[in-house]
């Protein structure tokens, strides 16, 4: 009687291979390159950078191609609200099928600040796509610091005796 050797690696070696190939087109889809790109739009929002100095918290946002009249901020005191939209302008052709990687739509995107501002004194310009919110960082209030002693291990303190409840 023959015992047939069971290989676990080469079976998973064919299954590593397939859930690699999964993968892989599945990546491809979402960047338009596979076999049959998906059809429905991509949701964009801008990429940001956000610095801080000694007096302010700097935002940046690229937003190119951008019009004003589309993009709106607000701004509390612990966070940024950017949302804008870009308007469809493709025009098709008489010559078939037109390719376009831009995104449209409408985007929404909030962004967490570090440290509380000052939201009366914001500014914001906007300079050949790019997006530049200034930020005075609020006044920091002192707080009341109280000094605490530390007792030795001589000199621990006495814990109040807690009080008997009767049940009567």
């Amino acid at each position: 009687m023959s015992l047939i050797k069971w290989q676990p690696s080469e079976e998973l070696d064919a299954l590593r291979h397939r859930i690699d190939r999964l993968f892989d087109s599945i990546k491809h889809e979402e960047l338009g390159l596979g076999l049959f790109p998906k059809m429905r739009e991509t949701r964009w929002i801008p990429a940001i950078e956000l610095q801080e100095t000694e007096t302010e918290l700097v935002l940046k946002a690229q937003v190119p191609g951008m019009e004003l009249e589309k993009l709106d901020i607000q701004v509390s005191e612990n966070a940024v609200f950017l949302t804008g939209e870009y308007q469809d302008q493709r025009e098709m052709t008489d010559q078939g099928f037109m390719k376009s990687e831009f995104h449209y739509g409408q985007f929404r995107r909030v962004v967490p600040l570090p440290l509380a501002i000052q939201r009366d004194h914001v500014q914001a310009a906007m300079v050949d796509g790019l997006l530049t919110i200034t930020m005075p960082k609020a006044q920091s209030v002192i707080p009341n610091v109280v000094k605490v002693s530390l007792a030795t291990s001589d000199q621990a303190p006495k814990t109040p005796a807690t009080p008997k409840l009767s049940t009567k």
